[in-house]
């Protein structure tokens, strides 16, 4: 812990500072020129308040109710994303042996339509913006079913 805590320390103002000169000089309409970053304190500060708030952390964590939101999400989001990238629409095209394979052959045989869904899925696998969209749908879906979970009041 306290290597973990010492190594955060010794980088974050290096961080800090890059970020703040980033933004300096990607957003006109901020006047960061005036902000003197080199005199804040991150190593002690954040270091203490790491370890100060820790434990904290840990026991609302460990509350029934907030185990039950965060696997609901975690088990949503790995159960849609191995869903949907284990359908077989891959980067060189449909995997052989697939459920996308199987499926274009019993619906389409040898002519798959242009602009149809199944066209796009294979259009957006091959240009590497599958995995992407997956990913953002399956945070997004999984986010609703923890709300839900919250909600209801799983665990409490």
């Amino acid at each position: 812990m306290v290597a973990i805590q010492q190594f955060l320390a010794d980088r974050l103002p290096v961080l800090a500072l890059a970020a703040h000169q980033f933004v300096a000089d990607h957003v006109p309409d901020l006047d960061l020129a005036k902000t003197d970053m080199s005199s804040v304190s991150w190593g002690d500060d954040f270091s203490t308040w790491i370890a100060e708030h820790w434990k904290e952390f840990l026991e609302w964590a460990s509350q029934p109710y907030i185990l039950a939101i965060v696997m609901a999400w975690i088990i949503t989001f790995w159960v849609v994303v191995l869903i949907f990238l284990g359908l077989g629409f891959g980067p060189i095209g449909i995997v052989a042996g697939s459920f996308a394979a199987a499926f274009q052959s019993y619906m389409y045989g040898g002519f798959t339509p242009a602009g149809g869904i199944f066209a796009t899925l294979t259009s957006m696998a091959m240009l590497g913006a599958l995995v992407p969209a997956v990913l953002v749908g399956a945070a997004t879906l999984s986010t609703l079913v923890a709300v839900i979970v919250w909600l209801i009041g799983v665990g409490q």
